[in-house]
């Protein structure tokens, strides 16, 4: 059991009309298991990540997560999302905006019985505890990031959605950044749904790349990745990461052209 999400739509009311952003979609990520989606611009893929955090409410289908729907879910601190801005509060030190969570939530202690983790552990497990008290001008792109990633950690979610968590960062930091988030997700596997457009952190990171196609978004493809874990950065040269590169910028081009045909 873990993330099921079966026959999901969506379409959005705008001023030039009703637009399909989804379509039938329906994939599984399975108990510790890290999953992308990519896809062309416009495809839904973010649309799906916040369907799945409950956030945003479908048309038709069914989403699943550990066998309860996505507001259950999240009301009991399951679910953990990480968005494409870290959006810490400027004026709050590291660890209070980590506090931040459990200040919104003053319930979340005795959320179902559940003990969650004391932040100071988690920056420090994050290699953050030597900026506990800095404050988010003080820090990195790629550290700010990492801050909003432990944010998500605190309730100790059973799944992680991840919305481009690395989007606005310079190629060198942002691989340096999914590296770190290797290491971290190795140590407990959480299960993960990443949203990304990069092809190389996509076949990094993933147990399995999810392809969609061009708008209304639909799963054009599942690739999965068969590279051994635990992964470095060297795994990045070999024959068998470039192939798979090749499998999903394949998938890419076909969908892009459905959507310029």
């Amino acid at each position: 059991m873990g993330l099921d999400v079966l026959g999901v739509s969506k379409t959005f009311d705008t001023r030039k009309g009703r637009v399909a952003a989804l379509r039938d979609v329906s994939l599984r990520v399975g108990r510790g298991r890290f999953v992308s989606l990519i896809g062309p611009t416009g495809c839904g893929k973010s649309t799906l990540l916040r369907i799945v955090a409950g956030l945003v409410e479908a048309d038709g289908g069914t989403v699943s997560i550990f066998g309860e729907p996505p507001e259950r879910a999240t009301a009991a601190k399951h679910v953990g999302f990480v968005p494409q801005s870290p959006a810490l509060l400027p004026w709050r030190t590291v660890l209070d905006n980590v506090r931040v969570p459990f200040q919104v939530n003053r319930k979340a202690d005795s959320v179902l019985g559940r003990r969650f983790r004391d932040p100071v552990e988690v920056l420090e497990s994050f290699g953050l505890g030597d900026v506990l008290h800095s404050r988010p001008d003080q820090l990195s792109g790629g550290m700010q990031q990492k801050v909003a990633i432990a944010r998500a950690f605190v309730f100790d979610p059973s799944i992680l959605l991840m919305d481009e968590p690395f989007s606005a960062l310079d190629e060198l930091t942002r691989e340096r950044q999914r590296h770190e988030l290797l290491d971290i997700w190795q140590s407990d596997q959480k299960t993960v749904l990443f949203v990304t457009h990069s092809v190389p952190e996509a076949v990094a990171l993933s147990d399995a790349v999810v392809v969609m196609s061009a708008q209304p978004g639909r799963v054009r493809a599942v690739i999965p990745v068969n590279l051994p874990r635990p992964r470095g950065e060297l795994v990045e040269a070999t024959d068998v990461f470039h192939d798979l590169e090749r499998r999903v910028r394949s998938e890419l081009r076909v969908a892009w052209n459905d959507n310029h045909a």
